[in-house]
C-alpha cells in the first residue's frame, strides 16, 4: 500500500541536488489539489509509505474505533503498540498483558492477528506490530495527544 519518498521519486524521474525539495512541494501541492475530493496525503511512519487516505476522521484514534464497539480490541491492540514501539517493534505477551492488566489477552492478540495489525509468534510468545496500523490510525497525532495527556497529568501532579 502507497509508496516509499524513493519509490515516487524514481517514478516521477525527479533527480539532482534539489529533489527533496522537488518531492516536499509535489506532496504539499498534491495534497492542497486533492482536499477538496475528501483525499489526504498521508504518511506511514512504520513502513515510510505515502499514500491516499479518504478521511482524516478515519485515522483519529479519539474520533473513529475501527474495531466497530469492540472496545476491548482497541484497547489490547494500544497496549500492543506501545509495548512494541518501545521495545524495537516487538514486545512479549507478559508485557501486554502486565499493561493491560487483563489475563485473557490471547483471545484478543489472535483476533487482532486475523484482522492484519499484529504477528503473534505463539512459540516465542512474541508480538509485533504490522505497518496496517500506521494506515489506519495517524500515529503522530496519536503519541502528541498522548504526550500532552501525559503532561497535562504530570502539571496536575506537580500543583
Amino acid at each position: 500500500m502507497g509508496a516509499s519518498k524513493k519509490e515516487i521519486i524514481e517514478k516521477l524521474h525527479i533527480t539532482g541536488k534539489n529533489e527533496q525539495v522537488y518531492f516536499h512541494k509535489l506532496i504539499s501541492n498534491l495534497s492542497k489539489y486533492i482536499e477538496p475530493l475528501g483525499l489526504f496525503i498521508r504518511f506511514n511512519p512504520l513502513d515510510n509509505h505515502w499514500f491516499i487516505s479518504y478521511d482524516m476522521e478515519v485515522s483519529n484514534l479519539v474520533s473513529a474505533n475501527p474495531f466497530e464497539d469492540k472496545p476491548k480490541l482497541a484497547a489490547t491492540l494500544f497496549c500492543v503498540l506501545v509495548c512494541c514501539l518501545s521495545n524495537l517493534g516487538h514486545s512479549k505477551v507478559k508485557d501486554i498483558k502486565d499493561l493491560r492488566k487483563k489475563k485473557g489477552i490471547l483471545k484478543d492478540l489472535r483476533k487482532l492477528e486475523q484482522l492484519g495489525y499484529i504477528k503473534f509468534n505463539k512459540e516465542i510468545n512474541e508480538v509485533s506490530i504490522t505497518p496496517l496500523i500506521g494506515y489506519q490510525l495517524d500515529l503522530p497525532q496519536l503519541f502528541m495527544k498522548l504526550s500532552l495527556k501525559l503532561k497535562n497529568k504530570k502539571d496536575l501532579k506537580e500543583k
